[in-house]
């Protein structure tokens, strides 16, 4: 009898399905590992196992009895148990204290000091849990859930914000645990982590498991690598282009740019160009510090250091509405349409920044290069599909008539025939002598119209040339996951 299952779980947030059937099984003394892209329903699939929601269909079982319906407490004190991605311990409590509260949970008092001892924080258990660094929060957070005395632990990317040295130290941390006999399920990016942990890994998509076996099965798995880097453009392969030097400063350069997250770094060291009339391609796993890069060029996140500039000028210290003002635009993951508005009205708010007078014919123009949304202009934009919608949210960042276009996930949980759409339209920008930054997961597809590629690694710079150096398999493998296949 598996110590936890799920049978058949399905789950459904309005239109969308989180979860679809899906099956799991953990087994005392198992490791198994939980991966997937963006959207694929990992989170779920961990609040669904806690009791934090409760499934449409399908079953949570125990020891063999369901806990359907349970209180997240009653699982927690029944053994099961999860170490956050991001911790928050109570901050002006001691390690000790931390650890004391998780242990009331379980209704009786605890040893704490041997799970300080295991996580590496007996030297520490009288400073305040705020005076921590990120590896010593994230070991916090793991005694906090061993606290519990849990049989299952649940791992959420454990990994995550930590530098390749700290990674070490966790994962060895994880080890131990499982020597005392709890059973893991690491839900991870972080590839060399589940490497290292996992003896059978479940690779989930749109709520489907579409594959299991050990890291190295899985890892070769056509279908998992077409959900990882995506299908190449109907054969079609990069052409050879190269960078050309040009006597007008770059549209955008990032000089040592890092980024922080409180004490989690997301990007370290970021060197990047884009050019005028080039498309970049900048490449790379969920958790790469793709989303983050963005935020930092349109000054949603401030840099820790270094320099981002646009058109020679630095632009650190202007506000996102200024930056809009320099040529470059953007259009952000999740498209953020206001769908009770007309595909119309989108677009003139997207022209705020031009007088009154020039937003109607910019629109025009922009109906124009996208005669879907000519067709469309007095419907609802959220009625519209999905493709379409992200065609809508590119024409709107091209209202402020920018130099450059930035495109983060463009293609993110679109049909392979929308996919298409888009990037014909990424096509249409390109050789209206636009610039594009284009920040995906789907691999291939990028490739196939970039000029430049970049591929980021936990906030890394992993790989920089042409993109035509990448369309080969075993190169982009290395340079996407760390070790070529």
């Amino acid at each position: 009898m598996p110590l936890l299952q799920a049978r058949s779980l399905t789950k459904r947030f309005g239109g969308v399905t989180a979860l679809d059937g899906l099956d799991l099984s953990i087994e005392a003394g198992d490791v198994v590992g939980v991966m997937g892209p963006n959207g694929a329903g990992k989170s779920t699939l961990l609040k669904t196992l806690l009791g934090e929601i409760r499934p449409d269909s399908g079953d949570v079982l125990l020891d063999g009895k369901s806990v359907l319906g349970w209180p997240t407490y009653k699982v927690a004190r029944a053994g099961v148990a999860l170490a956050n991605q991001v911790p928050r311990p109570f901050m002006r409590l001691s390690v000790e204290q931390n650890v004391h509260v998780g242990s009331l949970a379980r209704g009786e008092r605890l040893r704490d000091v041997d799970v300080l001892e295991l996580c590496g924080l007996a030297d520490k258990s009288k400073r305040p849990a705020g005076s921590l660094g990120l590896l010593d929060l994230k070991r916090l957070e793991m005694a906090r859930a061993l606290s519990l005395h849990p049989r299952v632990l649940f791992l959420d990317e454990v990994g995550a914000g930590l530098v390749a040295h700290e990674i070490e130290q966790m994962i060895d941390i994880v080890k131990k645990v499982h020597a005392e006999g709890v059973a893991l399920l690491v839900v991870e990016h972080v590839e060399t982590v589940i490497r290292e942990l996992a003896t059978r890994v479940i690779v989930i998509d749109w709520g489907k498991v579409i594959a299991v076996g050990t890291p190295d099965e899985v890892a070769a798995d056509p279908q998992v690598r077409t959900i990882y880097l995506g299908e190449a453009a109907s054969g079609v392969r990069t052409e050879e282009r190269h960078r050309k030097e040009s006597v007008e400063a770059p549209l955008l350069e990032l000089c040592g740019v890092s980024a922080r997250y409180g004490k989690a770094v997301a990007l370290e060291d970021i060197t990047l160009r884009v050019q005028p009339g080039e498309v970049v391609s900048v490449l790379g796993a969920n958790g790469a510090g793709k989303t983050t890069m963005t935020r930092v060029i349109t000054g949603l996140l401030p840099a820790a250091c270094g320099e981002v500039r646009m058109s020679g000028e630095v632009v650190n210290a202007l506000p996102p509405h200024r930056r809009l003002t320099r040529g470059v635009a953007c259009c952000h993951e999740g498209r953020k349409i206001f769908g009770e508005l007309s595909v119309q009205e989108n677009l003139l708010l997207g022209g705020y920044t031009l007088e009154k007078s020039s937003r109607s014919s910019r629109a025009d123009e922009l109906c124009d290069m996208f005669p879907i949304l000519a067709q469309r202009r007095t419907q609802s934009a959220g009625t519209m599909s999905g493709g379409q919608q992200q065609l809508l949210a590119m024409a709107r960042a091209l209202m402020s008539n920018p130099r450059l276009l930035i495109l983060d996930e463009a293609s993110l949980g679109l049909s392979p025939v929308a996919v298409e759409s888009v990037y014909d339209a990424i096509a249409s920008i390109r050789d209206a002598g636009l610039s594009v930054l284009l920040i995906e997961q789907n691999a291939h597809r990028s490739l196939s119209i970039a000029d430049h590629a970049y591929v980021l690694d936990r906030g890394r710079v992993t790989f920089e040339g042409p993109a035509h150096d990448l369309d080969d398999a075993e190169r982009l493998s290395e340079a996407y996951f760390g070790a070529a296949r």
